[in-house]
């Protein structure tokens, strides 16, 4: 009856189908995209954002940068296809 597994997104596993070389492109596009200063800001942010959070399980959670620059925990699959304002 399919796949049961809470990680799998459709037929592809939610993995795009990529040739090695446009992998390769991909990933070196991300992450020039991702070691831009506002990349920077975002990862650094988010991690003292984690650090300070007590009590609560963040297991499957992403933080979320809003565009007022506040930020917020969300489940790391709404948050990944950027579904929240």
């Amino acid at each position: 009856m399919g796949n049961t597994s809470k990680t799998y997104t459709g037929p592809n596993g939610g993995k795009q189908k990529l040739t090695a070389k446009a992998r390769a492109a991909k990933q070196a596009r991300d992450k020039t995209t991702a070691m831009k200063e506002d990349g920077k800001y975002n990862k650094r942010t988010a991690q003292a954002f984690r650090k300070n959070i007590k009590n609560i399980d963040l297991q499957g959670k992403d933080v979320h940068h809003r565009p007022d620059k506040s930020m917020v925990l969300v489940k790391t699959k709404t948050n990944r296809g950027h579904h929240i304002a």
